[in-house]
């Protein structure tokens, strides 16, 4: 799940697309890819807070990325999030 301020308030389901070039968020319906930040950089991981939980899974952990479009929260499961970090830091 993604919300970017710039692209809106709500949380959007999907995936981070990890590639040669820049990261990107592709939505689950049919809408097209949409470039994130090429300045994105992580200020943080945590839990989703109660109001978060009930858009994304409770379980789930809430990478806090700062770019100069604002601030890009991306909730990922576990087991996915070493390769998000990882990505983070490659971009």
């Amino acid at each position: 799940m993604l919300r970017w301020s710039a692209q809106g308030s709500r949380w959007k389901a999907g995936r981070l697309l990890i590639g040669a070039g820049a990261l990107a968020w592709k939505p689950s319906l049919g809408k097209q890819e949409t470039v994130l930040p090429a300045d994105l950089c992580q200020a943080g991981v945590r839990s989703p807070s109660l109001r978060e939980a009930v858009a994304v899974n409770p379980g789930s952990r809430i990478v806090e990325c700062d770019s100069s479009d604002g601030e890009v929260l991306i909730a990922v499961m576990p087991p996915e999030l070493d390769h998000v970090i990882k990505a983070l830091e490659s971009a």
